[in-house]
């Protein structure tokens, strides 16, 4: 399995895309006919309606969900559900923050930004894991809170805490499902300038779906919009703004001022 060091970019092993996706939700289209292509090492903005499908595309994406048909590539590697080794090769590869969050309260704060490292193989020393989650929680204005329990801070700082998570290992795809919920706009802004930061200091593959369209254009490089399980827009945001479809224009209306 390629992991596309050798090969230059554009190449089939940089490859990130999904190809007439559906999924089925109890028996309703969550993804009809979905194609994405994602460019590498950029941040992707995902944008529609509720129940449009975005955090279904997001699961998918990390194989955590299998299409009822259509094809997932990630890596150049087409995903395969019945082979177990492929997908924890890629699984390993890539990095998720849940809508729900899904931190676990028997781990204190640094317990739950290390786990996604300790669970590999041949995980790096204890004290290289404990440099990395430090230099994140700093990063994210969590220095210090390492040994907290989860309910010692607030709903905010966990938000923190779970996108450390997703980043920590340095994934080479970031899946981020709403990572401003519930935040007041300044915490929000803050929130997408630090997703801005780690994405340009690693040049990892990002892709954010959220409702909060406005903060999530002045950071993207590259916008998607769904409706109804379709990827009806990919462009940046001044192409949003010449969309011809209306409900694009809605979402984007006009590249914002620097």
């Amino acid at each position: 399995m390629s992991d596309g060091s050798t090969d230059p970019p554009g190449s089939r092993s940089d490859r990130i895309d999904a190809e007439h996706l559906v999924v089925r939700l109890g028996g309703t289209p969550a993804l009809d006919d979905c194609d994405l292509r994602l460019e590498k090492g950029l941040l992707h903005g995902l944008a529609g309606p509720g129940g449009s499908g975005k955090t279904t595309l997001l699961k998918t994406l990390a194989t955590l969900r299998f299409p009822d048909s259509g094809t997932v590539t990630l890596f150049g590697v087409r995903v395969d559900p019945a082979d177990r080794e492929g997908l924890r090769s890629l699984r390993s590869r890539i990095g998720m923050q849940f809508q729900n969050l899904a931190l676990f309260d028997f781990l204190d704060v640094g317990g739950n930004v290390a786990f996604p490292v300790r669970q590999d193989p041949n995980p790096p020393p204890p004290d290289v894991v404990e440099a990395e989650v430090e230099s994140l929680l700093a990063a994210m204005g969590l220095a210090g809170t390492a040994r907290l329990r989860l309910n010692e801070i607030s709903g905010g700082m966990q938000r923190r805490v779970a996108l450390a998570r997703a980043v920590m290992g340095r994934p080479d795809l970031c899946l981020l499902d709403d990572p401003s919920s519930g935040l007041d706009p300044v915490n929000s802004s803050r929130i997408f300038e630090r997703i801005r930061a780690i994405q340009r200091e690693r040049g990892t593959t990002m892709v954010v779906a959220s409702h909060d369209v406005d903060r999530l254009a002045r950071v993207c490089d590259r916008l998607h919009v769904l409706r109804a399980g379709r990827a009806v827009f990919s462009g940046t945001l001044a192409e949003a703004a010449e969309s011809a479809d209306p409900d694009v224009r809605t979402f984007f209306p006009r590249p914002l001022a620097a």
